[in-house]
């Protein structure tokens, strides 16, 4: 009977081709959109996941002001260098200098901007995955006319490519390019791909500027013990400054906060797809009354030779439900193809978008399909039980 009962509700959609596919479609819109934003933002979750533990559990950063609206004007000092790297549990701490600087090449200008590093400490920005190098050799302290620039920069910035022993034009210097370096490992190393890089202490020379540190990235020697440094840190530079005017972030602690960001912003998006569902629930409600109205003659048959209002009942149940489904599975898979789709133009663009199928979101998807069609259908197969037979066969 319930092979039957199947037959049946496939059968009486297949004769409404046109009304079944147009219902269809709403479903189908409501799921893919849903499919397709979860999948991608659980793709930026797995790609912020995956860059932190690049970065290193053990890592924290350091920055200027004790907010976000202090942060524009605050500073860091010079000695707070020396201040991290004398705490204990430190292992080592790097500062990154920043200039925004006129730079031309051949007869082209451009606004670039300048990262100035200690030089003695790239095997730090290596480790944290910010400064690996493609061609060419790393710099030294007595590079102070050398620099290093990041692979995007070296291809994009110029109408011309830059390449290895090349000359850029900066303050009326000459500098001369020695290394290239490889896309980052990471987001806190994709300034680097978009920058030159130099000698901190020959930008400032170049510059005339006294460069304060930017950030400092510092490395923790255990990784148990990151919250025990950074609370000594803080209580080291509070000494130092008199003030608390620096903020220091755990790299959980940023990846906590990107998290939840994507989160929020992923279920906003996901509820205003959602919309597109209950449309589709009420193009399902809208078929099944029609479908009610045109076979009362068929429902009156079906009751004088037997069919209990339960039957009734599950076979409208079965037509709405059978609609869903249908739409849940079409939908998935458009929503999982414009994730793909939207994961290769990510990687194109350099975001690294991670898009993997997930079985549960494939069953979640078809079974609320199947609600969604089975409570819209409810009411009109309700209807359609309760019929009297006699006046069902009377009307028509």
């Amino acid at each position: 009977m319930d092979l039957e009962l199947f037959s049946r509700a496939f059968e009486n959609l297949r004769r409404q081709k046109l009304r079944s596919s147009l219902t269809l479609l709403g479903i189908v819109i409501g799921i893919a959109s849903v499919v397709a934003l979860i999948s991608i933002g659980d793709g930026f979750n797995k790609s912020v996941e995956r860059e932190f533990e690049k970065l290193g559990s053990n890592t924290l950063i350091i920055l200027p002001g004790s907010g976000l609206a202090t942060s524009f004007f605050a500073e860091l000092d010079e000695d707070d260098v020396d201040t991290v790297k004398s705490v204990k549990g430190v292992e080592n701490a790097t500062p990154i200098y920043v200039s925004s600087q006129i730079v031309s090449f051949k007869e082209e200008k451009q606004a670039v901007l300048i990262l100035g590093i200690d030089t003695r400490d790239h095997a730090l920005l290596e480790d944290l995955g910010m400064l690996d190098l493609n061609e060419g050799r790393l710099l030294t302290s007595s590079d102070n006319f050398s620099v290093l620039v990041g692979s995007r920069f070296a291809e994009d910035v110029f109408e011309e490519e830059l390449y290895l022993k090349q000359n850029i034009v900066f303050e009326g210097d000459s500098l001369r390019i020695v290394g290239i370096t490889k896309a980052a490992g990471q987001s806190f190393g994709a300034m680097f791909d978009n920058a030159i890089v130099m000698n901190y202490k020959a930008l400032e020379d170049i510059t005339g500027e006294d460069l304060t540190p930017f950030r400092i990235f510092v490395k923790a020697v255990n990784k148990e013990e990151v919250q025990e440094v950074k609370d000594r840190i803080s209580r080291a530079l509070e000494r130092a400054h008199g003030r608390e005017d620096f903020q220091i972030m755990t790299a959980s602690q940023i990846q906590e906060s990107a998290l939840s960001i994507l989160g929020l912003i992923q279920l906003v998006l996901v509820f205003i797809a959602a919309i597109s569902l209950v449309v589709g629930g009420i193009g399902i409600l809208n078929t099944m009354l029609m479908a009610v109205m045109e076979r009362t003659d068929e429902i009156g048959v079906m009751k004088a030779i037997g069919a209990t209002n339960t039957l009734v009942l599950q076979l409208f149940l079965t037509e709405a439900g059978l609609i869903g489904l249908v739409g849940g599975f079409i939908g998935y898979s458009l929503g999982f193809i414009v994730a793909l789709v939207g994961g290769v133009v990510a990687s194109s663009s350099g975001v690294d978008l991670i898009i993997s199928f997930e079985p549960m979101l494939l069953l979640g998807s078809l079974g609320f399909a199947f609600f969604v069609g089975m409570i819209s259908g409810f009411l009109p197969a309700r209807r359609a039980s309760l019929m009297d037979p006699v006046e069902a066969l009377r009307e028509e």
